[in-house]
């Protein structure tokens, strides 16, 4: 079991760390070792706005757009961390940890096709993670 402060803190400590955003082309099945999507398109990972639906659910909203994304058919979203975030709350995994210089990739999501896009299109995905 894990409690609720825990839970708490876990989705308060993803929402912050986890706010860049990629797709990509591969759309095989997601393979729980790789730490990057199978067939990335965008050379410079996209922020994210993160926001919490309650105290242990996060929506990540990631929006790409069309000029981004010509010739291309997507199949593939990824959420990634690339750097600790300055603040006081992460001072102890700053100083214990590489996250300050490794990029993690927290979730894969692999789907069917979708493409291909317009200059003008804006492509918006939404990712609702729980932390149970």
């Amino acid at each position: 079991m894990i409690t609720d402060k825990a839970k708490r803190k876990m989705t308060l400590f993803i929402k912050d760390m986890f706010t860049k955003a990629n797709v990509g082309i591969g759309g095989n099945a997601t393979f729980p070792n790789s730490n990057e999507l199978d067939s990335p398109i965008l050379e410079t990972r996209i922020d994210t706005t993160n926001s919490e639906s309650n105290d242990t659910t996060i929506d990540f909203v990631v929006s790409v757009a069309g000029s981004n994304l010509q010739g291309n058919t997507i199949r593939e979203l990824g959420i990634f961390s690339e750097t600790m975030p300055d603040d006081d709350y992460f001072d102890e995994l700053r100083t214990t940890t590489t996250y300050t210089t490794e990029t993690t990739m927290l979730t894969r999501v692999n789907f069917d096709a979708i493409g291909p896009f317009n200059n003008t299109d804006t492509l918006n995905f939404i990712i609702t993670m729980e932390i149970e």
